[in-house]
């Protein structure tokens, strides 16, 4: 049987696709979070040709291993089994068939990273977001610019760092984590909670 969005992945999509800009999603490993941002990532790629959209994670191998080689692979035979995209292993990246592209990169290799901010992008996705400096989120972000016809978006998720951690700063107390100031704009960063509790349809039973 095909496994089903979890109701707690049903709301987490609806949270993406909602009026927020900035969108974190926090929990525990096999919560289903990565599953659902990436299966968003291509449902927008899919609806604007030509586009382009990045994940980025603090080391590239640790991406390769459970991103391009494990999720998105798994959200394509689960969501689009009759759908196709190519990985080209040379510059990293999964192109759809209406050429819109995913980069792949980690803030580790500086010269890829400096490639990848070089473009314009409509979805930005920072994975394990809380292994990622305030100050790298702050120069990719200047690159969510693309004019492709989507809403920009950011994406963001990680296990809930401390208190101390720059996410915690911007999601739960809306607040510049360096300055301490009050955001501007709050409604534009929206967060929740997914638990390993929530994704039990999607789990082997000895999990």
């Amino acid at each position: 049987a095909v496994p089903k969005l979890t109701p707690k992945q049903i709301e987490a999509r609806r949270l993406l696709n909602g009026p927020a800009k900035h969108i974190l999603l926090r929990g525990g490993s096999r919560s289903g979070k990565t599953f659902i941002i990436c299966r968003n990532v291509l449902a927008r790629a899919a609806k604007a040709p030509g586009s382009t959209h990045t994940i980025l994670r603090e080391h590239f191998n640790h991406l390769k291993h459970s991103i391009i080689f494990d999720t998105m692979p798994k959200v394509l035979k689960i969501c689009w089994p009759n759908a196709f995209m190519r990985l080209d292993k040379t510059d990293w990246f999964h192109e759809l068939p209406n050429g819109s592209r995913i980069i792949y990169g980690g803030l580790d290799d500086k010269e890829r990273t400096e490639k990848i901010l070089g473009q314009e992008h409509s979805t930005l996705a920072l994975n394990e977001c809380s292994q990622i400096t305030y100050g790298a989120r702050n120069k990719a972000i200047t690159r969510l610019a693309q004019n492709s016809g989507l809403a920009l978006k950011a994406y963001y998720d990680c296990n809930p760092p401390t208190k101390g951690h720059w996410t915690y700063g911007l999601f739960i107390k809306k607040q510049e984590p360096t300055s301490g100031e009050a955001l501007s704009n709050p409604e534009n960063y929206a967060t929740m909670q997914m638990n390993p509790g929530d994704n039990l349809a999607n789990l082997p039973p000895d999990y």
